[in-house]
């Protein structure tokens, strides 16, 4: 991973937005920045200079991996960064996550600073999701490990299908198909596993439970894995025995709506427009009011990324870019009855789209 590139990035990023510091401590950011996992931490990013501030937990970690300087995690420090930092004034920070007392807090640090330095004239600036669109673009070592996490996902979901046989429960399942990912190199699951025998298929977001799986049940799968940092989802539909023709219908209806959202994934296409093409289909099928959710969401570094497909969402009118890592997921689900998902991983590419699961 390039993160020097990443730190110039957001230097020019500065420039930009008028702003002369940048101050991230989510963990996400940080490790996005630097390649480290870190529960507490911040960088101050200026034009000029970049620190990594760590507590003695991280330090000799730190020191030995970052390729941006290290120092100890400190408010002294913090004070020093800024007073020392030629024409510091406009502090940018993550409006996004920070919590008001967390806004408090950092409030009250700068104007510690004024009362030392009374000729800085600091401002804090809120910036919501400053490395949204930077983390949106994968670079080659994203997509790589994104492939790999694909992969290994892949290989869990036929695992487990080996253990699809009358009385298994849907935890068991579950189960199974976590052991074996952690076994080949998860380092975790990207999401708990959605596995849903019969009629719990009718609910998006089922629990896995005790129910166990009978002759002629639908079976629905939604996993994910992370290999490297960097998460994978799929969902897939398996018709356990006979099929029943109502689901059947519905899952052809749904893996067709999915094919015409593909068919727009290419640069340039506003977000809404994937989600509207496949309510599209649901409408022409008499189905639309059963899709109950988004057509899909950006991966990565965390499963749910920016942006979100949606029609009516706050992305709506933003358009897809060569490099974007997104999902795209339609389902129909009729209540106390059953339900389909059929879920791809895709790559946004120069002319088109690439499916991590299309070749395995």
């Amino acid at each position: 991973m390039n993160f020097n590139k990443r730190i110039e990035n957001l230097k020019n990023y500065l420039v930009e937005k008028k702003l002369d510091l940048l101050i991230l401590d989510d963990p996400i950011s940080l490790l996005y920045l630097t390649g480290l996992t870190l529960s507490l931490g911040k960088i101050f990013i200026s034009k000029e200079k970049s620190v990594l501030f760590v507590d003695g937990r991280y330090f000799e970690n730190a020191k030995k991996h970052s390729e941006i300087e290290v120092r100890n995690l400190s408010e002294k420090n913090f004070s020093d960064f800024i007073i020392n930092e030629n024409e510091i004034q406009k502090i940018g920070f993550d409006s996004s996550i920070i919590t008001y007392n967390s806004y408090e807090k950092l409030s009250s640090f700068i104007e510690k600073i004024k009362n030392v330095k009374n000729s800085l004239n600091l401002q804090l600036i809120p910036i919501a999701n400053p490395l949204k669109e930077f983390r949106s673009i994968k670079d080659l070592d994203e997509i790589s490990l994104m492939k790999q996490a694909a992969a290994l996902n892949w290989k869990g979901f036929e695992h487990a299908c080996q253990f699809l046989k009358e009385g298994i429960t849907e935890k068991q399942l579950a189960l199974e198909y976590e052991i074996f990912v952690k076994k080949n190199g998860a380092q975790k699951l990207s999401f708990d596993p959605i596995v849903c025998f019969g009629k719990n298929s009718s609910k998006p977001h089922h629990v896995s439970g005790l129910t166990k799986l009978k002759l002629d049940d639908i079976v629905l799968m939604d996993i994910g894995c992370t290999f490297n940092n960097y998460s994978s989802d799929m969902t897939r539909v398996i018709f356990f025995g006979k099929a029943d023709p109502t689901l059947e219908k519905i899952y052809s209806i749904t893996k067709k709506a999915q094919m015409k959202a593909l068919s727009l994934c290419r640069p340039n296409t506003k977000i809404k427009d994937l989600d509207l093409a496949a309510r599209e289909v649901f409408k022409e099928e008499n189905y639309e009011n059963n899709f109950v959710h988004s057509l899909g969401h950006g991966v990565g570094l965390e499963i749910h990324e920016y942006p979100r497909i949606k029609s009516d969402g706050d992305d709506k009118e933003d358009v897809l870019k060569q490099g974007m890592v997104i999902t795209i997921e339609p389902g129909l689900y009729i209540p106390d009855f059953g339900g389909v998902r059929y879920e791809d991983t895709i790559l946004i590419t120069q002319n088109g789209y690439e499916n991590f699961y299309s070749s395995i």
